[in-house]
């Protein structure tokens, strides 16, 4: 690797963009914790598991923020130890970036739920003239968190992309480059089949008004544990990167990097499927035996 003086990777330097990074993740953070006061007066199954969804947001969210200031801290110095301080904050940016973009993509899937809840909780009492548009409060909060997924998925892979050209001095195998494109591809269609049935179903259920809609949970808890099992694992190999062994950020093995790019790429980005999975909806099955 022959990296300058600000660790660039097709002219991007994440030293330089470590501090706007920090404010971002920070200043969600924040956000988060104003929702989660406001929610304590909620007394309804959905509240929990939003509380539990954000709180765990607001982890991952202020480590990272935390661990972005680390980064626009480092400067690469002159001589051999250039090439192990740039793959260093590489390393870092790349777990740095995972958590935030799974953290903001937990804001928007718990804020999908709110306005959810409240259009269920509205559209039972009020006119049929009014259920349309509780129907499309309810679609627009599946749809936001659809579109912080799909954002959040194509920001990891170029990310990941950048990553793996520094490491391997800007010449990643194009099998490998090619394997991330088709996944984030791959991830982000999964993702919007999940929110387009889900609103789906909640949408005719909100049009029937012979039964009271039930808010169905499903994959929220899954998100929540993968949401603090990815704040301690990157967290921890964020901040022990300055201790490993220089040859190993230098001369990079597939162990290493692997790890990386599984805690960067692949974790946030399942996280975000299941909270398009765990987008507001009635209960197909139950419905169906309902039916019979």
């Amino acid at each position: 690797m022959t990296p300058d003086e600000l660790c660039t990777s097709d002219t991007w330097s994440p030293l330089t963009a470590a501090s706007t990074h920090s404010q971002l993740a920070g200043v969600l953070g924040g956000f988060l914790i104003t929702a989660i006061a406001l929610l304590f007066d909620r007394n309804s199954r959905e509240a929990v598991h939003i509380l539990a969804l954000f709180s765990s947001a607001v982890l991952i969210l202020m480590l990272g923020s935390f661990l972005f200031s680390l980064i626009s801290g480092n400067r690469a110095p002159d001589g051999a130890d250039r090439d192990a301080v740039c793959a260093i904050s590489w390393t870092q940016t790349a777990l740095s970036t995972g958590m935030l973009a799974a953290g903001t993509t937990a804001l928007f899937g718990g804020l999908g739920w709110m306005l959810a809840a409240h259009a269920v909780s509205r559209a039972g009492s009020a006119d049929v003239d009014d259920v349309a548009a509780y129907s499309f409060l309810a679609d627009l909060g599946g749809w936001l968190t659809f579109a912080a997924a799909m954002a959040s998925t194509l920001i990891l892979s170029e990310t990941t992309v950048d990553y793996l050209r520094f490491m391997y001095d800007r010449s990643p195998s194009t099998g490998l480059l090619a394997l991330i494109t088709a996944a984030a591809a791959l991830a982000v269609l999964v993702e919007f089949r999940f929110v387009y049935v889900r609103t789906r179903e909640l949408r005719r259920s909100l049009a029937t008004t012979a039964e009271e809609t039930r808010l169905a949970l499903r994959s929220i808890k899954v998100a929540t544990i993968g949401l603090i099992g990815l704040a301690v694992a990157a967290g921890w190999l964020a901040l022990s990167a300055p201790r490993l062994p220089r040859e190993w950020m230098t001369e990079p093995g597939l162990g290493v990097v692997g790890v990386v790019v599984v805690l960067s790429f692949v974790v946030p980005v399942f996280v975000a499927t299941a909270i398009c999975h765990s987008v507001a909806s009635t209960d197909v099955r139950r419905v169906r035996l309902r039916s019979r």
